[in-house]
């Protein structure tokens, strides 16, 4: 089913993004360096995600959109969701 592909690739993205950026809390915020690493281990996951549930242009904006709402709630900076989603659209889910 569609709706559930979209819910698995979301989900797969959120865990991608946890998994090099662990907390939306921090006390701190990660450095420039550290930030550039977790984009790009990202992206390229992301890439993979896309490729693997073969998602076609509303497919990566639903899953963009739910992606943002989720990271939101669960504390993430808005301005860190707005770059994390700006970068992942132009390297990973453009072409």
């Amino acid at each position: 089913m569609i709706v559930s592909r979209y819910t698995d690739a979301t989900d797969k993205l959120e865990s991608a993004f946890v998994g090099v950026l662990p907390s939306g809390k921090r006390r701190k915020p990660p450095t420039q360096a550290e930030w550039t690493t977790a984009l790009e281990r990202f992206n390229a996951e992301a890439r993979l995600i896309r490729n693997q549930f073969h998602l076609g242009m509303i497919g990566r904006a639903v899953v963009a959109y739910r992606l943002q709402q989720r990271l939101m709630a669960s504390g993430y900076p808005a301005d860190v969701v707005r770059q994390l989603l700006f970068s992942m659209v132009l390297s990973a889910f453009v072409g």
